[in-house]
């Protein structure tokens, strides 16, 4: 099968489009035929070894962690899905393998499409969109009324988390380019700060929760501006202390407990709660998630399509930033 891979840590240059075994699934495992797979930050940050201490790769390692398609095999005890299901799937991080044309998956990992989602939306949804939901609903606990903020509304994680934000019920502000603000606004953003030109700590009252992407300065400025007993999570700093224990890899605690001490001590002295989030694989909530886009209730923007032979494309521009919503690999 046509894959792409790398076969060790680097720059864009390692990156490889080639012939690789189709993989076949062990107990507990299904294969599918993949129709289309998600781009996303991580994808570049796994590619230049940058969370191996969390999480090393056999190389070589095909890349990508979400995908959709239609299952093909079966493996021994699988129960709940059939061959012919159209399926979609935040893989498992030990093992990802989105960016290939079979992709193995265990079935806690994986939704069935409804009527009405295409492909492209069902692998561009999952990451992203588990991500903004978790952040939304098991870190900072929304509720109706509350004041939100979300860093980089523009980006695949952020145009979700504004719609599941207001979903919540919540007032959301966003920063983005100024490009974008009618676009955000129609998502449902209440109000929308040009990140280049304005300061949101001047412009907005001080917030009850943020959904930060950024990291560095912009997480200290908004830890700063979260009222006290407010809630702050972030997707785009250095890892806490509590991601090390997720990963059962207790040895890095003390080194990320070094490594976030300059926002873990800013909210200490704010009075705020803060963590970074690492998102979980979860099946059952992305089908929820897949739910609401077949009922018009999320509206997803995919930015851009790219053939699997243009995988290590779609990863320099996600590494590039500045993407609006999502892209996505087709075979």
């Amino acid at each position: 099968m046509q894959a792409c891979y790398i076969q060790r840590y680097g720059n864009a240059e390692v990156v490889r489009v080639g012939e690789l075994p189709v993989p076949t699934p062990g107990p507990g495992e299904l294969l599918f035929r993949m129709e289309a797979a998600s781009v996303n930050p991580v994808d570049f940050k796994i590619r230049m070894g940058m969370l191996r201490a969390l999480q090393a790769y056999r190389m070589p390692a095909i890349l990508g962690n979400d995908a959709a398609g239609v299952v093909t095999a079966l493996g021994p005890g699988v129960a709940g899905f059939k061959l012919g299901d159209r399926v979609a799937a935040r893989l498992d991080k030990a093992r990802m393998g989105a960016f290939a044309e079979f992709v193995v998956a265990r079935p806690q990992h994986l939704a069935k499409i409804p009527e009405g989602v295409s492909y492209a939306q069902a692998a561009a949804v999952a990451l992203a969109g588990l991500t903004a939901w978790q952040c939304l609903t098991e870190v900072l606990c929304i509720a109706p009324g509350e004041r939100v903020l979300i860093h980089a509304g523009g980006g695949g994680v952020g145009h979700l988390a504004i719609q599941l934000a207001k979903g919540l019920g919540a007032h959301v502000t966003t920063t983005a380019s100024a490009t974008s603000h009618d676009w955000l606004r129609e998502l449902g953003a209440d109000a929308c700060v040009d990140y280049r030109d304005t300061d949101f700590t001047h412009e907005c009252a001080p917030f009850d929760a943020v959904l930060d992407a950024m990291g560095g300065d912009t997480l200290l400025r908004s830890i700063g501006h979260t009222r006290r007993g407010g809630r702050v999570v972030s997707i785009g700093d250095m890892p806490t202390p509590e991601v090390a224990t997720a990963f059962g890899k207790p040895w890095l605690v003390p080194v990320f407990w070094l490594l976030s001490r300059r926002p873990r001590a800013a909210a200490r002295a704010q009075g705020v709660a803060y963590r970074y989030w690492f998102m979980r694989e979860d099946g059952a909530q992305l089908a929820r998630l897949l739910d609401k886009l077949a009922r018009g209730e999320l509206q997803l923007r995919i930015e851009r399509e790219f053939t699997l032979a243009q995988a290590p494309d779609a990863l320099r521009l996600i590494a590039a930033g500045r993407v609006r919503g999502k892209l996505v690999v087709r075979p």
